[in-house]
Order: structure tokens, then C-alpha cells, then sequence
């Protein structure tokens, strides 16, 4: 029951986790030569930056070149370091990604987290990028249903229990993530997580951090997905009972920790299974434990779309 008490908490403090945004308008698409005020929030983390264009559209309204009735909100997207942002990924992930990673993750080296998170808003598309769909609100609650689909695959081996549900509840895990409700996700999502000793698979994704020379390249976020059961085969070794019936050492399953995981995925960048010793792996922006169950963080610690994603950060 303590421990219980102890990973609610934590879903909650990673629920109510924020970052400061530091928004200015691109200044090519600018009236105000010396650029316009930014726009400041604290932006929940699990959330997503198109939720945010239709306030941003009426508040630099005035600042467009063009006419503001001529441009849709929806046609807004967001650029760090001149870099565009994957508009279907959450706000932390993002950061994490673009920020955190880069910088060097040693524990003695001092943090110097960039904050405000800066970035630019662009309603006018770059001939030079891909073309991506507008982020309607249809086209974001989408998105975010089939990333939640695709989760609960992964955990269950069929998508039954997301689409057992019924249409309020599917519209009140969307209006959970963007309200910042924990009560009602924990509900819905708990339905939706097999009980202990019935998960399939934990649906991990991390990602990597591109190189210093791969400036290019920074569009394009690496990253890593596959099937990791919630166990790992350990040969050898009895369970208490089966010593306790005469059994021997054979065949059993322990709890999947990020380490094992990890080390499976990369071995070149995880040699250890529990020390990080290259990279170090970040979830909400801190620091994730070798030795955490991938199981427990699956059902307390995941996105609001029911994923791990682990962004990974260089050491030295």
C-alpha cells in the first residue's frame, strides 16, 4: 500500500510538471521591425503546442504582416534552434529531446538547462521543409488516439481494450491530457493496463541524441522501438517455492528493469545492465534508475498516450 501511495504520488508530480515557453513570432512574418513582445506560459509538460496556436493566433493577431483573418491558427508550427518540432509529440518529450539531451549528462557536470524553453511560431510554411498537416483539433485528437492504440497493442497483444471503450471515455482521456486531470487518465488508463503478470509488452520508445556534426540532421529525431517483455529469462536460478518443493535452478522470469532493457536495445551504449556508463537515460526530464521496473513506470510513469519515452543523454 505504501509503495502504491508512493508511485501515485509520483504520477501526479509528473503530471503537474511544467516549463516555462518563451514564444516570439518568426520575424520574417513580423510588422514590428525591433520584433514583437513574446508570449510567456507554463505549459504542462504532457501536453501538446498546438493546443496553445489559437491564443498565440490573437495574441501576435496584430504584429502579422499578413491579413490575421487570412491565416488559420491551425497552419501554425513551432521551430527551436531553426529546427521545425514534431507538433504530435508532447512538450516535455520535446524538450528533452532538443534540450536535454545535448547537453552533458555526467553526474558531476553542472546543469545548465536552457529555460525558458525559446522557441519561435511560424504560420506561414518554409518551401524548403516537408509539408505537414495542419493541427487541427481533429487532427491532433487523432494522432493522439492511434498513439494510444498503438500502446495498448503493445501492452495487450490486441487493441480490444481501447476500443471497448466507449466514446466518452475515449473523448475524456483526450480532454484529460489537455486539462491536466490525473484523477480521470488514472482512471481510464488503469483500464486499459493488463493486471499484473498479464502485459505483453512494455511500449518503450527512446530516443537518441544526434551528433554535434549532425546539424543537418536535427529534424530528424532518432529512435529506437521493440517488443521488450516485462521479464527477462534468467537460466540457472529457482523461484522460493520451487527450492521450497525440491525443485532446482531453471528456467525463471524476473522483473524487466530500464537497465536490462536498454542493454538489449544498445549494448554499444549500455555494456552494464546497471550502471549508465556513456549515456544516462531521462524520463520527464530526470534521471531514470538502472534498476527501475519497466513495469511499474508503464502503469505510473508513462506519457499520457501510455508510452515510456526515454530520451538518452551523453555523458563526458
Amino acid at each position: 500500500m505504501a509503495q502504491d501511495e508512493q508511485l501515485q504520488s509520483l504520477q501526479r508530480t509528473v503530471w503537474q510538471a511544467r516549463l516555462p515557453l518563451e514564444i516570439r513570432l518568426a520575424a520574417s512574418e513580423s510588422r514590428t521591425f525591433d520584433g514583437t513582445d513574446p508570449y510567456l506560459i507554463g505549459f504542462p509538460r504532457l501536453s501538446y503546442l498546438p493546443l496553445l496556436l489559437p491564443r498565440l493566433h490573437s495574441f501576435f493577431s496584430s504584429s502579422l504582416i499578413a491579413d490575421p483573418e487570412t491565416v488559420s491558427p491551425f497552419t501554425g508550427y513551432f521551430t527551436y534552434d531553426n529546427v521545425p518540432l514534431k507538433w504530435h509529440l508532447p512538450l516535455g518529450l520535446l524538450y528533452d529531446i532538443y534540450v536535454l539531451s545535448t547537453q552533458d549528462a555526467s553526474p558531476d557536470h553542472a546543469s545548465s538547462a536552457a529555460l525558458p524553453f525559446k522557441l519561435t511560431l511560424h504560420f506561414h510554411p518554409d518551401p524548403e521543409k516537408p509539408t505537414v498537416p495542419d493541427a487541427t483539433p481533429m487532427v491532433l485528437h487523432d494522432s493522439f488516439i492511434n498513439s494510444v492504440k498503438e500502446a495498448d497493442f503493445l501492452r495487450s497483444g490486441t487493441a480490444k481494450p481501447i476500443m471497448t471503450l466507449s466514446a466518452q471515455e475515449s473523448k475524456a482521456l483526450w480532454t484529460s491530457t489537455q486539462q491536466s486531470d490525473v484523477a480521470t487518465f488514472s482512471k481510464i488508463h488503469g483500464s486499459l493496463v493488463p493486471a499484473p503478470g498479464q502485459l505483453r509488452n512494455i511500449p518503450l520508445r527512446v530516443y537518441l541524441p544526434s551528433s554535434p556534426d549532425e546539424v543537418s540532421s536535427k529534424a530528424q529525431i532518432k529512435v529506437l522501438q521493440s517488443h521488450i517483455p516485462p521479464t527477462v529469462s534468467v537460466v540457472g536460478q529457482a523461484s522460493p517455492a520451487a527450492l521450497r518443493g525440491g525443485g532446482s535452478g531453471g528456467v525463471t522470469g524476473q522483473p524487466q528493469t530500464l537497465g536490462t532493457a536498454l542493454h538489449q536495445l544498445i549494448p554499444s551504449l549500455f555494456p552494464s545492465r546497471r550502471t549508465p556508463i556513456l549515456a544516462t537515460p531521462l524520463l520527464h526530464g530526470a534521471p531514470v534508475p538502472m534498476s527501475a521496473n519497466l513495469e511499474e513506470l508503464v502503469r505510473w510513469g508513462c506519457y499520457a498516450d501510455g508510452w515510456l519515452s526515454v530520451v538518452l543523454a551523453m555523458r563526458g
